[in-house]
């Protein structure tokens, strides 16, 4: 069969299956799987996600992160979370041989559902005007939905493929985990190439950004100056260094050359200040100065940033505000990780990540009836790194279009779905190789 009958049978399938498609999507978004540290519950859904990988044929194994040898050892694993009841899963459709091997690896696992009202819930998977809603139709299990609809599309195709193909859901990625995607490495499924369903927009995404999320703790001196004794408002240094912060920002990024991967598409590392807690917050009136402050920050790191190195300019422009922030030399703060440091990272360089890349390009103009977006990096920190930095296997970022990721009324548009499908079992064809050529 020449390349072109393929791309045609692939297409053909992709029309005459949306429906079906759509339903996988919106069934995976039925099972909860909210990551709770230092729990989760993907047990249900890493089970349904099994199911599946086997009557597609594939050969499944789920197992325990406490099985898989080396792990809590590792350089790169984060102490402090429970994996009882949350097993990895990953499926092997193998080739026929004498092909390139790729691995879909995405997250089981989801922020919870939040506070905000949603119009339709956020587990009832709804499909209302060419959208997903739902917690994690956009994030991530739409995509991971692409990736086992690419493969079920080929094989009703009847397109056989050389290389072996891998689809991994892993538990805790969210709240800085990736625990989970190192026992995958360690568990050995390190095929040549791997790509990471996060939602892109259909952007591919060859780099991810860093970032880690920070405590900064404030103790002051609380009271009434009844007797003219100095107090210190450790509500007043929180949100000085809350202020500070903002305007940290811009001087993070005047330290720090842009990356190439960044600097065209003009987005600037981000300095977010997530919460701010003071005082009794169980009392509404408040009869004194509060004597504590707590207050939770996120920074954005470029491949090859550290967390010390973040930290160190932090600080030291701390110590240069200090004139134009009295209150924060009388009230510093004590700043602990919250999370680890999630490590920047892209795609090693060298005739591999360029062959594939190339590929990717030339795939996605056929899937996409358009040449794809110019390949950028993400706008947000993923578990990459852990194939970049920490295995043979480099990853790329591609998933689906959508909004309000981590947020109320999350969704998927449906349309950038189907068209994801076509991309990944395109990207198979040519990277795997077929029966036949």
């Amino acid at each position: 069969m020449d390349r072109s009958a393929i791309s045609a049978r692939i297409g053909q399938w992709i029309e005459g299956h949306k429906a079906e498609s759509a339903a996988l999507a919106s069934q995976l978004v039925r099972i909860p799987s909210v990551n709770h540290p230092p729990v989760g519950n993907e047990l249900a859904y890493q089970s349904f996600f099994a199911d599946r990988l086997r009557d597609l044929g594939a050969d499944v194994t789920m197992y325990d992160l406490a099985d898989i040898a080396g792990l809590t050892e590792h350089p790169a694993y984060m102490k402090g979370r429970d994996y009882t009841n949350r097993p990895n899963v990953h499926g092997q459709f193998p080739g026929s041989g004498e092909g390139r091997s790729l691995v879909f690896s995405g997250h089981g696992d989801t922020v919870y559902e939040g506070t905000e009202p949603w119009q339709d819930g956020p587990f009832e998977g709804t499909i209302r005007d060419g959208r997903l809603y739902g917690r994690g139709s956009y994030d991530m299990k739409g995509g991971m939905a692409a990736a086992m609809e690419a493969v079920r599309c080929l094989q009703d195709a009847g397109i056989r493929l050389k290389g072996d193909v891998f689809i991994e859901s892993v538990v805790d990625e969210e709240h800085g985990g990736a625990n989970g995607t190192l026992a995958g490495r360690l568990a050995g499924v390190n095929p040549d190439m791997a790509i990471i369903p996060e939602p892109t927009n259909l952007v591919p995404y060859p780099a991810h950004l860093g970032g880690g999320i920070w405590k900064a703790e404030f103790s002051g001196k609380s009271g009434i100056g009844f007797n003219g004794e100095e107090l210190i408002s450790a509500l007043d240094a929180t949100v000085a260094f809350a202020m500070l912060l903002q305007k940290f920002a811009a001087r993070l990024n005047e330290l720090v050359e842009p990356h190439p991967l960044w600097s065209e598409s003009g987005r600037a590392l981000e300095v977010v200040v997530l919460s701010i807690l003071s005082g009794d917050t169980k009392r509404e009136l408040q009869e004194k100065l509060p004597a504590d402050g707590k207050l939770n920050f996120w920074i954005e790191g470029y491949p090859g940033m550290t967390e010390e190195q973040i930290l160190s300019m932090l600080w030291a422009y701390y110590e240069s505000e200090l004139p134009n922030y009295p209150i924060l030399a009388k009230c510093r703060p004590r700043i602990t990780p919250l999370i680890r440091y999630l490590s920047g990272s892209e795609m090693p360089a060298g005739e591999p990540t360029d062959t594939f890349l190339e590929t990717v390009n030339r795939t996605g103009t056929t899937a996409l009836e358009r040449e794809p977006a110019p390949r950028k990096g993400s706008p947000f920190a993923c578990d990459g790194f852990m194939f970049n930095l920490h295995s043979p296997t480099p990853a790329l970022v591609l998933g689906p279009s959508g909004s309000n990721a981590h947020a109320a009324d999350e969704y998927m548009e449906l349309d950038s779905y189907y068209k994801l499908i076509r991309w990944f079992a395109e990207i198979m064809v040519d990277w795997c190789g077929t029966e036949g050529e």
